[in-house]
């Protein structure tokens, strides 16, 4: 009977502590907290009096007590401190637990510590906490967490959710590369702080050219990774094919940049080393212009220049002492001006004389053949006489002379009057013509004679020999022949004007003897004026005596 008692009571006080806590309580706990259901637990969240205790949360939530205490997460936050704010209960066992004030999708990660950026932005919440990226999972389950619910458990590292598609060869600082936007390209990569700097066209030699491409288990994204891992870089020929055939060493970069093959230093390759030492221009030609193959720079032929150059001279000098020769006139440091000198001229079938030394190269040797591949300077003559050069500024006169071919006293052509050292030093020897310079006639001036016609040509051939063509008859006809003559020279040389060869006795009607002999001239032969012009009357004079000395001086005498 007692037994029945007992059991009624405790049946009983059950009943009214039933219905007594179901007027406390705001209502059920969540399901993670259930084991805190009843009064007797109550103080545990709550302090007598007061609100619920974010301290005494704490207790339970160990692993949020030590980020909080390390300033670490959303909860470090002073803004999340008040537990109520986010999280509400006595909702019911499947009742959310946390509130989201803007909804979770709106949620500000920034205040978590860890901005979202980039395609991060784009990522459902659950995309990232989620179990398989939790890395303190024994942790969290030593905790009773839902590995499926909770936001604990993530690292900020990027392998700590992504797959290390370099596979372990670089370091984790992934964001030293990468950017959030997108895992390609990387755009804050920068090869020159790399062991090797990229510099010329190097830089825009895609990747794949010196990492290769390497296949593993599809471990990430890829199935395939770039190799980082380069052994041998450090010399060209580790990844460029020798052109040279290991002819110039391995150091490429001697002569060549990054800027390309075809671009070289020419200063540094010692074209000493080779054959075929550069000096003078040689030195400023492009490699290509004597190394035509692009696979081997050795060359055929090189020891003549005739190798490599044109000879502009087309052969003129073939068949003199140096056999055509460039080196005999020309050098290296230019093909002109020719060393070819004045000593080296006196040498050939016309050596230079007088003012031919002053004479440019080039007003004798011109240009021949002009637009044409045969174009070149005339070094070959058919003859070395002036009127081969010079034109003939006689009008040919002179021909008689000129285009001998023969020799008068040892002269030829133009040197029977002028000589190579001055053009108005006329030497000619006027005895060889038919008017010989004799007396005062020597030292008249050549154009007194010989005068220039309006072209300025000076007159030669058909210049008059007789006296009276040059001179003035002063004698006004009185001595003229019966042909109609004037015999100058009877009388008269070239030495002077006096009648050296007249004889009066021999040449007169009327001969001088006895006091006629001493008398003077001019006492038989007097001035006389004819059509204004004073001259002396030769003839005719009279020759008798009274018509001299007068009727009244001769006398008959009477002889007693």
């Amino acid at each position: 009977m007692f037994l029945k008692f007992q059991i009624f009571v405790f049946s009983y006080l059950l009943f009214f502590y039933s219905l007594s806590f179901a007027q406390l309580s705001p209502g059920k706990l969540h399901q993670v907290h259930k084991n805190l259901e009843g009064i007797e637990n109550c103080t545990k969240c709550h302090e007598r009096g007061k609100q619920l205790s974010g301290d005494r949360c704490l207790d339970c939530h160990e692993l949020l007590k030590e980020r909080i205490e390390q300033g670490k997460g959303l909860h470090a936050n002073e803004e999340f401190k008040e537990c109520k704010n986010c999280h509400i209960e006595h909702h019911g066992r499947d009742a959310e637990l946390v509130y989201w004030k803007e909804g979770q999708e709106n949620f500000d990660h920034s205040k978590t510590g860890y901005v979202l950026e980039g395609a991060h932005a784009a990522l459902k919440c659950r995309d990232c906490h989620n179990e398989k990226f939790i890395v303190n999972k024994k942790e969290l389950l030593d905790q009773k967490k839902d590995l499926n619910r909770t936001f604990l458990g993530l690292e900020q590292r990027c392998l700590s959710c992504h797959i290390d598609e370099h596979r372990g060869q670089l370091n984790e600082n992934c964001l030293d590369c990468h950017v959030m936007k997108s895992w390609k390209p990387v755009p804050k990569f920068d090869h020159n702080k790399t062991r090797y700097k990229l510099t010329g066209r190097h830089k825009k030699v895609e990747c794949q050219k010196c990492h290769k491409i390497k296949a593993d288990r599809p471990i990430g994204k890829d199935s395939v990774y770039l190799d980082f891992k380069v052994k041998n870089f450090t010399r060209c020929v580790d990844c460029h094919k020798d052109p040279h055939q290991k002819k110039f060493g391995q150091k490429c970069e001697q002569c060549h940049t990054t800027n390309g093959w075809k671009e070289y230093n020419k200063k540094a390759f010692n074209h000493d080393l080779t054959a075929f030492p550069l000096r003078g221009k040689h030195q400023t030609v492009e490699c290509k212009e004597c190394h035509k193959s692009s696979e081997t720079l050795k060359i055929a032929r090189f020891q003549s220049c005739t190798d490599c150059h044109q000879d502009y001279h087309q052969g003129q000098f073939a068949t003199s002492q140096s056999k055509g020769a460039c080196e005999h006139c020309h050098t290296v440091n230019g093909f002109s001006p020719s060393t070819f000198s004045m000593k080296d001229h006196q040498s050939t079938n016309y050596p230079l004389k007088g003012a031919h030394q002053a004479v440019p190269c080039i007003l004798c040797h011109k240009k021949i053949n002009q637009g044409t591949p045969q174009e070149t300077m005339q070094f070959r003559f058919k003859s070395t006489r002036c009127i081969d050069c010079h034109e003939d500024p006689h009008d040919n006169q002179l021909n008689k002379y000129l285009k001998l071919t023969s020799t008068i006293n040892n002269m030829d052509g133009c040197e029977h009057c002028h000589r190579v050292e001055r053009w108005d030093l006329v030497s000619f020897d006027h005895a060889i013509t038919n008017f010989k310079l004799e007396g005062r006639h020597q030292k008249v001036a050549c154009r007194e004679c010989h005068k220039p016609d309006a072209r300025g040509v000076f007159k030669f051939a058909g210049v008059p020999v007789k006296c009276e063509d040059c001179h003035e008859d002063v004698h006004l006809g009185q001595f003229k022949t019966a042909s109609g003559a004037i015999e100058c020279e009877r009388c008269h040389t070239p030495q002077d004007w006096i009648a050296r060869k007249f004889d009066h006795n021999r040449d007169s009607k009327f001969k001088l003897s006895g006091a006629h002999a001493k008398v003077p001239c001019n006492d038989c032969h007097k001035i006389a004026v004819q059509n204004a012009k004073r001259f002396v009357k030769y003839k005719p004079i009279p020759t008798s005596c009274n018509e001299c000395h007068g009727k009244e001086i001769i006398q008959p005498v009477e002889v007693n």
